[in-house]
């Protein structure tokens, strides 16, 4: 049951994914912006729950931090990264979960990132790549996502861009890439990840399918950019 709990506190970000083959070889990535956001969560058969989403500076390192409650459960995850140009280096990444009282804490250090990212790193990887991915039809084979669990584990996704579009949610009207991503092992579940297309790691909008049905949503609902972005 705690297990379960944390899985749905902060299953959207549990599975998101870097290191990606079949992008543009001289795209230009975004420029990040610290900013701070709020999303509201929607997921069959819980309570609804906010999620307090910062990406902020801390000194020579980037930190993308994302904390959660439903009811008697919460849980919250950290990273930080090194950005060189179009290289981004996971440094530091820590995770916990508390439900009824109980709870653990997951960290993984520097030596254990150096060949996978982290999946808060990966989330941010990601919403700057998507932009120009090249797997964005059904006949091109989608792209691979490898990255690391909260235990240290390597994953695998697969996903495709889908849709490029202008979203309205409410903070605001922001323009958007949408990625499909699944589990090659559970091919019938399946999240729609929207990035904001101009500030990566912001989402703007997520839903989880699993057998046709969405069983979870999620949209950003307030936004503060701590300095100028293209929005």
């Amino acid at each position: 049951m705690k297990a379960a709990a944390y899985n749905v506190l902060v299953f959207f970000i549990l599975s998101v994914a870097a290191i990606q083959p079949g992008l543009a070889q001289n795209q230009v990535q975004a420029t990040p912006a610290p900013f701070k956001a709020t999303y509201s969560l929607v997921i069959k058969g819980w309570p609804d729950a906010r999620i307090q989403h910062r990406l902020s500076h801390q000194g020579a390192l980037w930190q993308s931090e994302m904390s959660a409650s439903i009811a008697t459960a919460k849980g919250d995850e950290l990273s930080r990264f090194r950005l060189e140009g179009d290289t981004v280096d996971a440094q530091i990444y820590s995770s916990g979960y508390r439900f009824l009282g109980f709870g653990d804490r997951y960290e993984l250090n520097a030596n254990e990132l150096s060949k996978l990212p982290d999946r808060q790193t990966a989330l941010f990887i990601l919403s700057r790549a998507a932009k120009d991915a090249r797997c964005t039809h059904s006949q091109v084979a989608p792209c691979r996502l490898s990255f690391l669990n909260h235990k240290g584990k390597e994953r695998l996704l697969r996903y495709r861009v889908v849709k490029h579009d202008q979203v309205t949610v409410p903070a605001g009207t922001f323009p958007r890439v949408v990625v499909d991503a699944w589990d090659p092992e559970a091919r019938d579940r399946h999240m729609f990840i929207g990035f904001h297309s101009n500030v990566p790691g912001l989402l703007l909008s997520f839903e989880y399918h699993s057998e046709g049905e969405r069983k979870s949503h999620l949209t950003l609902s307030r936004l503060t950019l701590e300095t100028s972005a293209n929005r």
